[in-house]
């Protein structure tokens, strides 16, 4: 009976070395973790670089904007020359991002009284586009005479401002077809809108016309 136990004893003895050893066995566990987390690494890798590029760039346009409206406000009167020194002058703001695809419009907007009060008593002011020019591939210049509303802190009566409008489309570096399946786009309008004091002069003329202020 011993000698027939013997080898099954015999086997049995073997099977729990053998399952011991594979208990044992950890080493490989770290390389499967790490295969597992990986994707998950990159993806949040990409994603963070890709949201700096993204809020870098719409800094530099809002920088752009800016840059615009102060240069043209510090103009007494400006041409098409002087205004495509401005528009040079300014996009180097933009560096080392592109700046050929941004569209850009600077206006100079005059505000009136229009005679009439509010709920309020207060006068009810109009702001209205004396001149404009744009710059940029498919940029459009506001309409000569159409009305726009005037922000807060540029509310006077018989006064005018700069007003200069950024709009660049920005396609995200890694992620233009997911952006793509969401929303049918592969590309984002990032864009600003800058209204600025005129530094010199009661307006900004352009040359060769007649000031809206009189």
């Amino acid at each position: 009976m011993r000698a027939l136990l013997s080898p099954f004893t015999l086997r049995l003895s073997a099977a729990a070395d053998r399952a011991g050893l594979m208990v044992a066995a950890n080493g490989g566990v770290a390389a499967v973790e790490f295969a597992m987390v990986l994707p998950v690494m990159v993806l949040m890798y990409l994603g963070m670089t890709e949201m700096t590029f993204g809020v870098n760039t719409d800094r530099k346009i809002t920088l752009l904007s800016r840059t615009l409206a102060d240069l043209t406000g510090r103009a007494t009167s400006v041409s098409s020359t002087e205004m495509d020194t401005i528009f040079a002058a300014a996009t180097s703001v933009m560096s080392p991002y592109r700046s050929d695809q941004a569209k850009m419009v600077v206006s100079s907007i005059v505000v009136k009284d229009t005679g009439q009060k509010d709920a309020q008593s207060k006068p009810i002011l109009k702001g209205t586009v004396c001149w404009s020019t744009a710059r940029g591939p498919g940029a459009v210049a506001l309409a000569k005479g159409s009305t726009v509303t005037v922000p807060e802190g540029f509310q006077t009566a018989d006064s005018s401002y700069v007003r200069a409008d950024v709009t660049m489309a920005y396609a995200p570096v890694f992620g233009s077809e997911i952006l793509k399946m969401i929303s049918g786009t592969s590309a984002i309008n990032l864009s600003e809108e800058t209204p600025w004091p005129v530094r010199n002069v009661k307006e900004v003329a352009w040359q060769g016309t007649t000031p809206c202020l009189t």
